[in-house]
């Protein structure tokens, strides 16, 4: 086995340096530097990021002549099962989804004894990172739509393929040519399995009443977390921020720590940006029902909510790009 090292964060090797404030949030030291070796083929060449469970790097694979995102579990998390298992799992899901909007997957492999997963490496900024540049954190109203839209066709296509994602939140979407890419699926379950999660899948601010609560889990969950996000894009808040603290916001641990078991419902977002219409407050109010029964029946009807809220369809398209519709031939 290789002998465990630590060493400072360096900028993507390839491309380009990343600017100085994501520079100073990726302070943590990561085990393998640039020019070590994973897996024989593939060459460390950048520091991207430390997850929940593991490291992910930009990697050149000799193989293939192309550049990767590599996912590799932690070493302080190797005799954890659980985080093994999810490793392990999300590899399983992505090889089963191709999607415009989700990550793709270019395999797996084990280094050191330790799971990795390779990954399509996508360049463009977290819409986290672009949140923070924005006044108030708030984004356009027709950025915040398209954004919402993106994101529930790709959960949507997740569902129908037997998936729920349950971690949605601006650090889990990556901007490609302005379009985000849904990624992170180590909290992603098969829909509808039996029984109760064995511990809290998600990210305090954004989980459904019933993650918190570990009970048995469906669309509705995904349903809660893209309204929880919708809310945050729109106002700069999140659903219950007079509640969370944004730089603690994991802290909680205890079922009745989090506001939203307690069946208070947060603010409407009209409060916080009155130019929000009544008929999008609706909406996003709808997916953040403390019951799941009360919230959109799945996200066919969320997208139809919010598509609906766009001022032509054709926005939902690149500027400059016209639609064309060929009639059928005639016989």
């Amino acid at each position: 086995m290789k002998k465990s090292r630590t060493v400072p964060p360096r900028p993507i090797g390839l491309l380009h340096a990343r600017d100085a404030r994501v520079g100073k949030r990726a302070r943590e030291s990561y085990p393998y530097a640039i020019g070590d070796r994973i897996a024989g083929d593939l060459t460390v060449i950048g520091h991207l990021a430390r997850g929940r469970i593991g490291h992910l790097y930009q990697v050149w694979s000799a193989r293939d002549w192309c550049t990767y995102t590599c996912k590799i579990l932690s070493e302080e998390n190797r005799e954890n099962r659980s985080d093994v298992a999810a490793v392990r799992r999300e590899a399983k899901i992505l090889r089963h989804l191709r999607h415009p909007n989700i990550v793709r997957s270019f395999g797996e492999g084990e280094q050191d004894g330790l799971p990795f997963i390779l990954m399509e490496y996508l360049e463009g900024a977290s819409l986290f990172d672009v949140l923070e540049d924005q006044t108030k954190r708030q984004l356009v109203i027709e950025d915040a739509l398209r954004t919402g839209v993106h994101l529930g066709s790709a959960l949507y296509y997740m569902h129908r393929r037997g998936y729920l994602h349950l971690d949605l939140k601006p650090a889990n979407l990556i901007l490609r040519d302005q379009v985000p890419i849904l990624i992170d699926m180590d909290a992603a379950r098969h829909a509808g399995a039996p029984g109760r999660p064995s511990r809290r899948l998600g990210t305090a601010p954004y989980m459904a009443p019933e993650q918190v609560s570990r009970e048995q889990l469906g669309e509705a969950a995904d349903v809660y977390g893209l309204g929880a996000l919708l809310y945050e894009l729109l106002t700069g808040r999140w659903p219950f921020e007079s509640v969370y603290e944004r730089e603690d916001g994991d802290r909680y641990t205890t079922e009745r720590q989090f506001p939203q078991v307690t069946g208070a419902m947060p603010p409407s977002p009209r409060e916080f940006r009155p130019d929000i219409t009544e008929s999008l407050d609706r909406t996003v109010m709808t997916c953040l029902a403390t019951d799941p029964a009360e919230r959109f029946t799945s996200m066919h009807p969320l997208l139809l909510s919010l598509a609906s809220e766009l001022d032509e369809p054709v926005s939902l398209w690149p500027p400059g790009v016209r639609a064309e519709r060929r009639q059928a031939p005639r016989d």
